[in-house]
């Protein structure tokens, strides 16, 4: 997967994270500069990219959290922090 396709599709999540996380919903305490990675429910291709994302930004001393895209449309996204 090129980074311009994976750039769009993480954007994407990431808005639908963002409307989750504006509407309260199970939001955990995180770090004011923590960095998410989204993944999707079901583009295993992205998934795999993100990986490797994920892998590189955890190495950064910066805290890291995986946001699980929930399966159902109005289920909770998995918040796992990953370095903090």
């Amino acid at each position: 997967m090129s980074k311009k396709i994976q750039t769009s599709k993480n954007i994407d999540l990431t808005q639908k994270l963002i409307s989750y996380l504006v509407g309260g919903k199970n939001v955990p305490n995180l770090p004011q500069d923590v960095s998410f990675v989204p993944f999707s429910k079901s583009d295993k291709k992205l998934n795999q990219a993100n990986e490797e994302l994920l892998e590189s930004l955890s190495k950064e001393e910066k805290p890291v959290v995986i946001a699980e895209e929930p399966k159902a449309n109005k289920g909770s996204w998995n918040i796992i922090p990953i370095n903090f």
